[in-house]
C-alpha cells in the first residue's frame, strides 16, 4: 500500500541555466562546516564523561563500545546527530509528483530527469513484483504511464530526456504535455513523435534518436484555442491538442497550465488535489523596464497577475528567483563585481518573489533556478536571510534544494 496521502513532491533538479558541480573551495567549505559540527559533538560527549576536575576517566574502547575499528567508529558516529551542509544546485530543472491514486507526473526534463527516471523505473518494478505476488489477474506493465509537463524549450529544461531510463523500455508509455516549442525541441533531435530526424542534425547533439528509444511516446500540444485554434490537417509533432484554458485531469489531480513571461514561450502549472495546491513556475520574469507602455513590460505584468491569481493561498510555490535586484539592474555581478543588466533575460528577482508570495499568502515558497555563477557561500547567506524573513512574516521562504521531498 502507498503511504502517500495526497501528493508527494520530489525536487530532483533546481539549478538554472546549466548544471554545476561544487568547486574545490566549496567542497572544502562544506567539509569544514560538517567537521566542526562533528568535532563539537564528540568533545561534548567527552565532556560529559569528565570528572569534577575536568579530566577524563575512560578508555577509547569504553567510549566507542568496542575496539577501535571501522565498525565501532561507524556505530559511534551514528549515535551523534549530524546536520548536512545545505546543497542548493547541481541538476537542472526536474520535479516529480506522485499522487495517492498512483499517477506519476514530471515537470520538466533537465538533467535531474536522469535520476528521477531511474527512481520511477525502480518503483514500477517493485509495484509489479508486489502485484504478481498478490494476483495473477493484472498483467505486467499496465501502470507504466508517465505524464510529463514541459515549461519551455530551453536546453536546461529538456537536456535530461535522452539520458532517462524510462525512454528505453518498450513497456513504458510517456505522455508529454507542453507547448509546441517544447515538443519540437524534443522531436527535432530525437524524432520521438514524428519518427523523423533531419540528417543534418542527426548525431550532432546526441548519438540517440527514436530508433534506439523503444518506449511509446504520446504528445499533447497545449495551446490557446481562442487565439490559435488547431488546424484540421495532421501534425507530425502532435497526437492531440489541449486547450490552455481548460484543466487537465489525471485521476483526482487537476493541472492547470498558464502562460508566464520568458523569451521562449513558457508555461507554469497549478497542481491541485485533495484541496492542496502546488504552483510550479520556473523561468518567469517580472520585468523592471523604464517604459511602462513597452509591449514587453505590459506582457510581463499581465503574466505576473496570472501567476498571482493562480497562487492565491497556495500551499507550495516553486518559483524562479535567479537574481537579486541589484544584479538584475546591472549594479553588481553574480559571482563577480562586474555587473550587466539582466533585463529581458527571462528571470525574476528574489525580492519580487518574496513580495508576490506574501501578497498571495503562499504558505511555503521555494526559490529555485539558481544562477550557476552564484557560489555556495552566497547561496547559504541568502538562505539564512530568507529564514529571518520567514520568522518576521509567519510565512516560509527558502532556497530550493535538490533532493527535497514534500508531502501535501
Amino acid at each position: 500500500m502507498s503511504d502517500i496521502e495526497n501528493l508527494r513532491i520530489h525536487f530532483y533538479g533546481v539549478q538554472g541555466s546549466g548544471s554545476i558541480y561544487p568547486s574545490f573551495q566549496e567542497r572544502r567549505a562544506y567539509q569544514a562546516l560538517t567537521d566542526q559540527d562533528l568535532l563539537k559533538q564528540v568533545f561534548e560527549d567527552l565532556q560529559k564523561r569528565a570528572g569534577p576536575d575536568g579530566r577524563l576517566n575512560t578508555t577509547v574502547e569504553e567510549l566507542l563500545g568496542g575496539p577501535l575499528n571501522k565498525a565501532t567508529l561507524a556505530a559511534y558516529r551514528n549515535r551523534l546527530e549530524f546536520s548536512q551542509a545545505r546543497i542548493y544546485g547541481g541538476w537542472t530543472t526536474c520535479i516529480r509528483i506522485e499522487t495517492a491514486d498512483k499517477y506519476d507526473i514530471v515537470l520538466d526534463c533537465g538533467t535531474g530527469f536522469r535520476i528521477c527516471a531511474k527512481d520511477i523505473m525502480q518503483k514500477w518494478e517493485t509495484e509489479e513484483k508486489e502485484q504478481s505476488l498478490l494476483s495473477t489477474d493484472h498483467p505486467s506493465g499496465t501502470n507504466r504511464h508517465l505524464y510529463i509537463f514541459g515549461s519551455h524549450s530551453h536546453f536546461d529544461h529538456t537536456e535530461g530526456f535522452d539520458q532517462a531510463a524510462v525512454c528505453f523500455d518498450p513497456r513504458n508509455h510517456i505522455h508529454v504535455y507542453a507547448n509546441r516549442q517544447y515538443l519540437q525541441a524534443l522531436d527535432q533531435i530525437l524524432g520521438i513523435f514524428s519518427h523523423q530526424v533531419d540528417y543534418r542534425l542527426k548525431g550532432v547533439q546526441t548519438p540517440l534518436s527514436y530508433e534506439l528509444m523503444p518506449a511509446h511516446f504520446h504528445s499533447w500540444e497545449i495551446r490557446d484555442f481562442q487565439v490559435d485554434p488547431p488546424a484540421d490537417t495532421p501534425d507530425k509533432f502532435v497526437d492531440q491538442y489541449q486547450d490552455l484554458g481548460h484543466p487537465i485531469h489525471l485521476g483526482e489531480t487537476i493541472l492547470q497550465p498558464f502562460e508566464v513571461f520568458h523569451p521562449s514561450p513558457c508555461l507554469a502549472y497549478r497542481v491541485e488535489r485533495g484541496g492542496k495546491v502546488f504552483i510550479f513556475c520556473t523561468d518567469h520574469e517580472l520585468r523592471r523596464g523604464q517604459e511602462s507602455d513597452h509591449p514587453l513590460q505590459i506582457a510581463s505584468l499581465e503574466a505576473e497577475e496570472r501567476l498571482c491569481q493562480h497562487s492565491m493561498d497556495a500551499d507550495i510555490l516553486y518559483r524562479d528567483g535567479q537574481f537579486l535586484r541589484v544584479e538584475y539592474d546591472g549594479d553588481l555581478g553574480v559571482g563577480s563585481p562586474h555587473g550587466v543588466s539582466r533585463l529581458d533575460w527571462g528571470h525574476s528577482c528574489i525580492e519580487d518573489v518574496l513580495d508576490m508570495a506574501t501578497r498571495c499568502r503562499v504558505k511555503q515558497t521555494y526559490i529555485g533556478h539558481h544562477d550557476p555563477n552564484r557560489d555556495w557561500s552566497e547561496r547559504n547567506w541568502l538562505d539564512e536571510t530568507l529564514q529571518r524573513k520567514s520568522k518576521q512574516t509567519g510565512l516560509n521562504f527558502e532556497l530550493a534544494r535538490a533532493e527535497t521531498i514534500i508531502d501535501l
